[in-house]
């Protein structure tokens, strides 16, 4: 059962919120300042907290930040009776996730912490899916299909794998995880093929003997060989020049090669895994990659998708990064706050994944704010506010839609594009009545 912790230091109010709480099935805890909610948090890790400003011992705008960083998880709810956008925005920016004021509707105060718990839950059993190997699987339909094919490929140790899909959206992880999951007893290695130049990517692939070519001063091992009974990555393999494509898939049908400048035939059966974010198929037909070698590399063929694909990934996978770059860089637990969050959701994320984790990793480094603040990802994202929830607060415009839609609130939601309880609320808020019959 969900557990709610109640910050009020009126004990007339405290009383009926836990009972409120109660009636709707939830488990509710009181404290009446802030020493007693943070104690409270400590031992009962409540999923949210309904938090009163104006505390007798601590500025609730000051408590804010220390629940954000000491239970990251927690979803934190301000009720203050200081009807101020001000206090309503500096709240926000602190950390909490909604904002309602007193005299509290019973209603609404219930959606809200049933919403945030909702929240809750899904980020919790998003991070237990997260793969051992460090990957967040999520719930998107073709990461869960992805997930359960790697588990099959596990048990084929020498099939040949090709990752398809956009830079950075985490086919070098997929690639790491399938090797973590076959438990091969070599290494896991891997090759960009358009970093290097194409006169060094033989050498690079395959190794080269000493005094094989200029500046060839000692043997070096190819990562072909470094590679064997392992996992062999080659990345942007459409780089590959075409003459070292014809040896390559030699190598494929064989696993068995020469280092540049030797003799010596070298056998390094290993899984061969290919990755590319261009069309290969499109380049066969052009004739810029050989067709023999692409359904040599393509025996199986996994399509990653992008990040803009997977909306209902992305705050949690937030949480994923977050705590894996808090824990490298020896940093305390951060968290996005709402305005954050809705700037991340609102960025296309060209640079997928791999984006993601930078732009959080530079607001880690030079964020001076108890939570992670739009400025800091450096999105250059402004984010609007919904029109829908702007015309709610216009109470002629209002009036007119109820007027029109015949009080319906119904009615009215749907051409608002809000959930019934939010119009109610509003209505409510400005004091809206239907006119009685004459």
């Amino acid at each position: 059962m969900a557990l709610c912790l109640v910050v009020e230091d009126d004990p007339r109010q405290r009383a009926m919120l836990e009972k409120t709480l109660r009636a709707a099935g939830f488990e509710a805890l009181g404290a009446a300042d802030g020493r007693s909610a943070l104690a409270a948090c400590a031992l009962h890790r409540p999923e949210v907290v309904l938090l009163d400003l104006g505390l007798p011992d601590i500025d609730g705008l000051e408590l804010l930040p220390l629940l954000q960083t000491r239970f990251p998880l927690t979803r934190v709810i301000v009720l203050t009776g200081l009807e101020s956008v001000a206090t309503a925005v500096a709240a926000m920016r602190a950390g909490a996730r909604h904002y309602l004021t007193k005299p509290w509707q019973r209603d609404e105060l219930l959606v809200v912490v049933e919403r945030e718990l909702r929240a809750v839950d899904l980020a919790e059993s998003l991070e237990r899916r997260a793969g051992d190997g460090g990957v967040f699987w999520g719930t998107h339909v073709e990461m869960l299909t992805l997930r359960g094919q790697l588990a099959k490929l596990a048990a084929a140790p020498r099939t040949s794998v090709l990752f398809e899909g956009e830079t950075g959206s985490g086919k070098e992880v997929l690639a790491a995880e399938l090797h973590r999951q076959t438990g091969a007893r070599g290494a896991f290695v891997a090759l960009n093929c358009a970093a290097v130049p194409s006169e060094l990517l033989e050498s690079e692939l395959f190794g080269h003997e000493r005094g094989a070519f200029t500046g060839a001063e000692a043997r070096r091992r190819g990562v072909a060989e470094l590679a064997r009974e392992g996992t062999l990555l080659l990345d942007e393999v459409a780089d590959l020049p075409l003459p070292l494509q014809a040896k390559l898939l030699r190598f494929l049908q064989e696993f068995r090669f020469r280092r540049l400048g030797g003799e010596e035939e070298i056998s390094s059966p290993c899984r061969v895994v290919a990755a590319t974010h261009r069309d290969l198929e499109a380049l066969v037909h052009t004739g810029g990659f050989r067709s023999d070698l692409f359904f040599r590399l393509a025996v199986v063929r996994l399509r990653v998708p992008a990040l803009r694909e997977r909306r209902a990934d992305i705050l949690p996978l937030c949480r994923f990064l977050l705590e894996r770059i808090c824990r490298s860089l020896g940093r305390p637990p951060r968290a996005l706050s709402p305005a954050a969050e809705q700037a991340v959701l609102a960025h296309p994320w060209p640079g997928n994944v791999r984006e993601l984790a930078n732009r959080l990793e530079r607001a880690m480094v030079l964020g001076d704010e108890a939570t992670i603040q739009p400025a800091d990802l450096d999105l250059g994202t402004e984010i609007p506010v919904p029109a829908a929830i702007s015309a709610l607060d216009d109470p002629a415009r209002l009036r007119q839609a109820l007027e029109r839609n015949r009080w319906n609130l119904a009615r009215t939601a749907r051409e608002f594009g809000v959930a019934r309880h939010i119009l109610r609320y509003r209505v409510r808020k400005l004091r809206l009545m239907e006119p009685t019959p004459q």
